[in-house]
């Protein structure tokens, strides 16, 4: 997002005529879109969905408008007189924003909550909310706002603290008139009735991230599937390997091998530590013996095969063909099974 002040210079007003709001040339640049904070108010819609219906029991649809950028007068004058208005602190932002809940959301939420059909008078009145309608406003409030800070979280971690609720404007300012807000709605239908949630946050509390709301680029962590990787460890696992245990390596001509006869005895000298070789890797160290009978290796080292290998090659029992690997590139590459396929 290029800065206002790079902008040209609006139109000189003429003799007579008001000077140019001071935000003209703020309205010039806040007309683009946001393309990352519409993926983040899609993502929202689909987990408070799961999370309305959760708690009414009901069909629940969430229709996402596109967020508006407007002067904090234009945002007030859009709401009647006595409003649900929650203000919260947005942190680590600095600032405080506001939520605010269309009466037939509420009315609609208790209804159904309390076993109605969710049908409502032809006009819903803007009475005092009693404690009780209170709590579930609290309630609606806290779990919109904690989908709202997930629907975040791969862009930007921001989180919510509730303040108060107030039901006047008055006593609810987050900014000044003429300061710009970001104001964000979402239609939310129970069951074919229809209300709105809106957001309220003022635009300099986004100042330190705004280029990740206007960036074209941004896109979303996966979300990391705990099952897939709970069933392709338990595979895994389960997994068939070959264990060699080299016991002794004896080295000899190609004229002494065709020499040999049944029933020679070949002199040899057991290697200590006893070296593992797991598919040809070697991982374990361990000391030669017997248990219950039957020929054993006590593990005594289990290590990762780079750092085995990292060793120097007169030290460890390796196969030849990996031997004469590591022999050929340790003299260019030091971390050259790093680098091994």
């Amino acid at each position: 997002m290029s800065d206002s002040s790079t902008l040209p210079p609006g139109p000189t007003p003429k003799p007579g005529e008001a000077a140019p709001f001071v935000f003209d040339k703020m309205h010039r640049v806040i007309k683009r879109r946001m393309p990352t904070l519409e993926l983040i108010h899609e993502r929202f819609a689909r987990t408070a969905r799961l999370t309305l219906y959760n708690m009414v029991r009901r069909a629940v649809e969430i229709d996402v408008k596109l967020p508006e950028l407007k002067p904090y007068a234009a945002f007030v004058n859009s709401f009647p007189d006595r409003t649900n208005i929650n203000l919260v602190n947005i942190r680590p932002l600095r600032g405080v924003g506001c939520w605010i809940i269309d009466p037939q959301v509420v009315y609609i939420t208790i209804d159904n909550m309390f076993g109605g059909e969710g049908k409502l008078p032809p006009k819903v009145t803007t009475k005092e909310y009693t404690a009780i309608e209170l709590r579930i406003i609290r309630r609606l409030i806290d779990s919109l706002m904690a989908e709202y800070e997930k629907a975040w979280k791969p862009v930007h971690e921001i989180k919510f603290d509730f303040l108060r609720q107030e039901t006047s404007f008055q006593f609810a300012r987050i900014t000044d008139n003429e300061e710009m807000v970001l104001h964000c709605s979402f239609t939310v239908d129970i069951n074919g009735r229809k209300g709105d949630v809106d957001l309220c946050i003022p635009f300099w509390v986004l100042e330190p991230i705004k280029t990740l709301l206007f960036s074209q680029m941004q896109a979303f962590q996966p979300d990391e599937d705990t099952s897939w990787t709970d069933n392709l460890r338990s595979e895994v696992q389960s997994a068939n390997v070959q264990l060699v245990a080299v016991l002794a390596k004896k080295q000899g001509t190609l004229g002494e091998v065709l020499s040999f006869n049944v029933g020679d005895l070949l002199p040899i000298e057991l290697q200590d530590p006893v070296t593992v070789m797991v598919d040809g890797l070697p991982m374990i160290k361990g000391d030669y013996g017997v248990r219950n009978g039957r020929y054993a290796v006590k593990v005594a080292e289990i290590e990762h095969p780079i750092e085995f290998g990292n060793r120097p090659p007169d030290r460890g029992v390796m196969s030849p063909r990996f031997r004469a690997r590591v022999e050929a590139a340790s003299a260019d590459e030091p971390n050259f099974l790093r680098d091994l396929p």
